[in-house]
């Protein structure tokens, strides 16, 4: 004899599988859920149901799926965003600063820069400002209903990979261009300390927008009523 189906741990697990988010906060959302549903079916269960039909009445009541993973979709899509936006918020200028740090001490490039490398520089300390400055307007904004969470956190892992590539890229172009390349950095504690920092805080920042882009998409396949399961 089969053993009965259990509505709500199957109801729970379907919306395990659809559901795409930063897994400690989608962890969180899937057992509210499961609790609120027990709660839901225990108060059947007094009501005078039997087991197996008061939890498909705390499941009926819940909501199917296709209605109910939408909303906790766009919830789990804004966290993302917020974490990418905070990210770059604190991850650009703490890079800037340390690298500033670093020509104020008197460590940084062996080699007097040209003018094109001095002009690179400038325009990467700009980028990154613009980068957390947007980065702060889009972390408030992911406290709104509108605009939709999954634009804002779409536009905030845009952000995010445009940083990384591009200061990246013209941090690269800067040396190359100095007149020894690839000796432009004088070995010392402090430099290899500042170039860990740029490269655990880039890798992070990568991680994050990829994230960011991902789960934004996993939002709007949601809301087309298409399965919002991204790879």
């Amino acid at each position: 004899m089969t053993a009965a189906i259990d509505p709500v741990g199957a109801h729970v697990a379907e919306l395990d599988r659809v559901l795409r988010g930063p897994a400690t906060v989608k962890r969180s959302m899937i057992a509210e859920v499961r609790d609120g549903l027990a709660d839901a079916a225990a108060d059947h269960r007094d009501r005078g149901l039997d087991p197996q039909r008061a939890a498909a009445a705390a499941v009926r009541d819940f909501g199917p799926v296709r209605e109910v993973a939408p909303l906790l979709q766009e919830e789990l899509t804004a966290r993302q965003g917020r974490r990418t936006a905070l990210l770059l918020v604190v991850a650009f200028p703490a890079t800037l600063l340390a690298w500033d740090g670093l020509w104020m001490t008197g460590r940084g490039w062996s080699t007097p820069p040209s003018a094109a490398v001095m002009a690179l520089a400038r325009a990467t300390d700009v980028i990154t400002v613009l980068i957390a400055a947007a980065a702060l307007v889009l972390l408030v904004a992911t406290f709104r209903g509108k605009p939709l969470p999954r634009w804002v956190t779409g536009l905030t892992g845009l952000l995010a990979a445009l940083g990384v590539v591009g200061c990246g890229g013209m941090s690269v172009v800067m040396n190359l261009l100095l007149p020894n390349a690839g000796e432009g950095l004088p070995i010392s504690p402090a430099t290899g300390l500042v170039i860990g920092l740029t490269v655990v805080a880039g890798g992070l920042v990568a991680r994050s927008a990829a994230r960011s882009l991902r789960f934004s998409r996993a939002a709007s396949r949601s809301h087309q009523g298409a399965d919002p399961q991204v790879g």
